[in-house]
């Protein structure tokens, strides 16, 4: 007796029992993309099983969940081999208990992997926390550090500015990231620029050489430009938005060649 067709029509549990039911001799094979296993029986009996390099009841765990593939039975083989000696429901049922127990085992394994990962990314966010802490401890230090003993700034005159000049506000800071000269402004702006001044004291004060060459910055409201005049001072402009960079080059040279020439004490300390 030969026969032959699809597992999703069949059912390996079942298609493993028709041998036996039906006291057939010969080979089961079940064919999945580029698995195969082969199951032998002797008048019914299951005597014999391979899956790859797997063999006895071992086999039956490799395709005892599959649910697509290919099978024939040829009743022309034969074996002398036998790798299972319990009947062939036990065996099935040994393979069904074991394949549950597989299951479980997986779910526990995929459970803790999961968890550890969830422990992983809570131990991450507070590292993440704790170091976000620190840094604004750090800030909060520098800060009260150069709040101290803030020398009084120096007001730097509309005349060093010009008229008419895109310059909205002019600073000198020391390299100790203090300001030490200011021009006027309007208060609304004054607090409009006081979060992108305090980064740029910051840079200045973390800036590593003498001093900082021409550098030009512009962001989505504020276009400025800074340049160190002397190791110790250093000028910074905030322009009219949008101002083209060319026309910024032009003011800031302006505004250093002013101060230069102005005879401002603080360029001297």
């Amino acid at each position: 007796m030969a026969f032959n067709g699809n597992l999703s029509e069949f059912g390996v549990v079942a298609l493993l029992q028709l041998p036996g039911t039906n006291h057939l001799t010969g080979k089961l094979i079940l064919e999945q993309s580029e698995a195969r296993a082969e199951f032998f029986y002797n008048k019914g009996k299951l005597v014999h099983a391979v899956c790859g390099e797997t063999t006895g009841k071992e086999a039956l765990l490799e395709v005892i969940d599959w649910l697509e593939g290919d099978f024939a039975f040829d009743s022309t083989s034969h074996t002398e081999e036998v790798t299972i000696e319990k009947d062939l429901q036990n065996t099935l049922m040994w393979a069904l208990k074991e394949q549950d127990e597989l299951k479980k085992r997986k779910e526990e394994e995929e459970e803790a992997a999961s968890e550890l990962a969830a422990r992983k990314l809570a131990a991450e966010e507070q590292a993440a926390r704790e170091q976000k802490a620190i840094e604004l401890a750090e800030r909060a230090k520098a800060a009260a550090a150069l709040a101290e003993n803030l020398p009084e700034p120096v007001a730097i005159p509309q005349s060093i500015i010009g008229d008419p000049s895109a310059i909205q506000i002019a600073y000198l800071i020391n390299s100790k990231g203090q300001i030490t000269g200011e021009s006027s402004a309007e208060p609304d702006y004054l607090n409009k620029i006081k979060p992108i001044l305090s980064a740029v004291q910051s840079f200045i004060r973390d800036y590593p050489n003498k001093a900082i060459g021409k550098t030009f910055i512009e962001d989505s409201e504020l276009t400025l430009a800074l340049s160190g005049i002397t190791e110790k001072i250093t000028a910074v402009i905030f322009v009219q938005h949008n101002t083209r960079m060319g026309v910024l080059n032009i003011e800031l040279g302006k505004f250093l060649k002013s101060l230069k020439s102005s005879g401002l004490e603080i360029l001297n300390d």
